[in-house]
């Protein structure tokens, strides 16, 4: 597990460019949202940005590398010949998937506690293991059962895009009508944001929980890279 994580640690931080690419959407949003609102919202887009490296990192390049490494059989061989058990080398690949956001993450996170308070921590951090377990659970799926990279691909990044940029998840519900807003708040990507941003109650938490235990399920159930 260790060497896969590693590995992919080495491979998605190796270079500049490549870890700035990472980060421009949701950096930019940051920006975008905190300009617009008149710094209003800024708390909300910082959670945003923490949301959309979560869920970028599990459901979009975990699930593109899993179903290509099908298509490059050897690599495949390689990695299923490891000493370990599947499901640890599935946890490795997870992990070592989502090192290149860790340092935004870690960097948004200590922005948020620096105005939101330490004690906002624990509930913080819960939300994001909750929210990571979800997303890379979603990843397997795509990843697993998916067939053609491209497809998988496309569909990933339509699911990123409609769960973190669309919905109130860098800007509060409370901008949109009250009966959407209502609704949104059980996607997994707005309940973790009001949490992160402090302006979730025990609802947003609970919510956010419950999908981060759907996400394990999937875990536990692809965890043998085989559908």
């Amino acid at each position: 597990m260790m060497a896969l994580i590693e590995y992919y640690a080495r491979a998605l931080t190796r270079g500049r460019f490549s870890l700035i690419s990472f980060a421009v959407q949701p950096l930019s949003f940051i920006f975008i949202v905190y300009v617009v609102s008149g710094g209003r919202f800024l708390n909300t887009a910082l959670a945003g940005a923490v949301v959309s490296f979560i869920a970028g990192v599990g459901i979009a390049d975990l699930a593109i590398e899993l179903v290509g490494m099908k298509t490059r059989s050897r690599f495949y061989d390689v990695i299923m010949s490891l000493p370990g058990s599947n499901w640890k080398k599935a946890l490795g690949i997870s992990i070592g998937m989502s090192v290149p956001a860790l340092p935004y993450v870690g960097l948004l996170t200590m922005i948020l506690l620096w105005r939101l308070g330490v004690d906002a921590f624990p509930r913080m951090l819960a939300t994001m293991v909750a929210l990571w377990l979800w997303s890379a659970g979603i990843g397997f799926l795509l990843g697993v059962k998916g067939k053609e990279p491209i497809r998988v691909m496309r569909l990933s990044n339509l699911l990123v895009t409609g769960l973190t940029v669309f919905p109130p998840v860098y800007y509060p519900p409370s901008v949109l009508p009250e009966w959407l807003a209502k609704i949104l708040v059980f996607l997994p990507t707005v309940s973790a944001s009001q949490v992160i941003s402090g302006t979730g109650g025990s609802a947003s938490l609970i919510t956010t929980f419950l999908w981060g235990i759907l996400g394990m399920a999937f875990l536990l159930r692809f965890a043998g890279l085989e559908g």
